[in-house]
């Protein structure tokens, strides 16, 4: 990059000054980081839009701490401030500067350059095609309360904070114990304890293994460190549906589509938070993030009529999945428990759903649809010749009665 050019991003760019960063930490943007040294201040040259900051402290060991982050979004010629707290060792959101601290430091800019780390231009194109569908007011729709993206969530016990009905908080009783098992103890079941348990699941008695399932503590995120995420329908069909309705819908996932896209100003945001929980766990390293995404691509790939009423909404999507695709290890796509790759099998349905002549897609879509698969088959060796074939455990089961 020459002279004039750095100039004018450093004009136009936006600026983040971050103070009393310890020297040692690991500091990133996007997706790139590094460990700072002792007079980092922050980046310069920051290109509008959205962007993800993250940190994590490193031992003296060398052992890293989970991640920590959060999104911004920059405007042109922006300069946003924080502040490192070392007693918590992470950026003090509540720490602000006045308007009057932020002029001295916009008329000083120039000789803080030299503290600051310029944004690193060779992710920038990358990055826009992670990031381009994630606007300002979804990003902070999605973010934690607290403003604070953690790769590591603070889990409490369910019992820890009790509501009143007046709405106060207190901390539960010393007196109170932490299970419900008939002892009282954190211990496995004894067969006394089974044959006195007085609980029972599906009018039977439960058995040891659900026992011990129970009197595991219950946990939940600590309360604004969670992502508020679309929430996913408890039922995939409309209350009331007769068996053979409850049928077409699980072969076709567009009315729990419907519900999904009913929690948005508009469809288009979906595909944002598609990226938004793909790049949290690309950058943030939330598996929570992560597993989410997950479901946002079965749901959406699990569709027939959506794709001929959100036509615009499947392009997008197809072409926001494309480079999060490049970015993930084939290994992470695999179901735990089938050892299966579930975005492959999830895409056959997507590819099937889009070739099939009841849809009657246009030609350029269903084009552009295989190339598409085009591309992933020269990638990781997907097969979509066949996709016109049902999965063993899609085919109906025969029983012989």
């Amino acid at each position: 990059m020459d002279q004039d050019e750095a100039r004018r991003l450093l004009v136009e760019g936006a600026t983040l000054l971050v103070l009393d960063v310890p020297e040692g930490t690991n500091f990133g943007i996007d997706l790139k980081s590094w460990e700072t040294g002792e007079r980092f201040r922050g980046i310069k040259m920051i290109p509008p839009g959205i962007h993800f900051i993250y940190h994590s402290a490193i031992g003296r060991h060398g052992d890293t701490a989970p991640r920590i982050g959060f999104m911004e979004c920059f405007k042109k010629g922006d300069i946003i401030v924080k502040k490192w707290d070392s007693n918590s060792g992470e950026i003090d959101h509540s720490k602000t500067v006045t308007e009057e601290e932020l002029q001295r430091i916009r008329a000083n800019l120039c000789n803080i350059d030299r503290f600051l780390g310029p944004y690193p231009y060779e992710i920038w194109d990358k990055w826009k095609l992670l990031s381009d569908k994630i606007t300002e007011p979804l990003a902070k729709q999605l973010m934690p309360a607290s403003g604070v993206i953690r790769s590591a969530l603070e889990l409490v016990s369910l019992n820890e904070v009790k509501t009143d009905p007046d709405g106060s908080k207190d901390p539960p009783s010393e007196s109170t114990p932490e299970t419900d098992s008939p002892s009282g103890k954190h211990s496995c079941p004894t067969s006394e304890d089974v044959g006195s348990y007085k609980r029972r699941r599906h009018g039977r008695p439960l058995t040891v293994e659900e026992i011990e399932e129970d009197l595991l503590p219950g946990l939940k995120p600590a309360p604004g460190t969670a992502l508020r995420l679309t929430n996913f329908p408890k039922l995939y069909y409309p209350p009331g549906s007769t068996p053979a309705e409850i049928t077409l819908h699980s072969m076709d996932s567009s009315y729990a589509l419907k519900t999904v896209l009913d929690q948005h100003e508009r469809p288009d945001n979906l595909v944002g938070e598609l990226q938004f929980t793909f790049l949290c766990f690309l950058v943030g390293q939330s598996l929570e993030a992560f597993e989410h995404w997950k479901r946002l691509v079965d749901l959406l790939c699990n569709c027939e009529k959506a794709i001929r009423e959100h036509h615009e909404l499947y392009e997008n999507f197809m072409w926001s999945l494309e480079p999060q695709l490049w970015e993930v290890q084939e290994d992470f796509l695999a179901d735990i428990v089938t050892n299966n790759n579930a975005i492959y099998r999830a895409l056959r349905r997507l590819f099937r759903n889009i070739q099939s002549p009841d849809n009657n897609l246009e030609g350029r879509f269903k084009t552009r649809t295989a190339r598409f698969a085009e591309r992933l088959t020269e990638k990781f060796s997907w097969d979509f010749d066949d996709i016109d074939e049902e999965e063993e455990d899609e085919k109906p089961v025969i029983v012989d009665l």
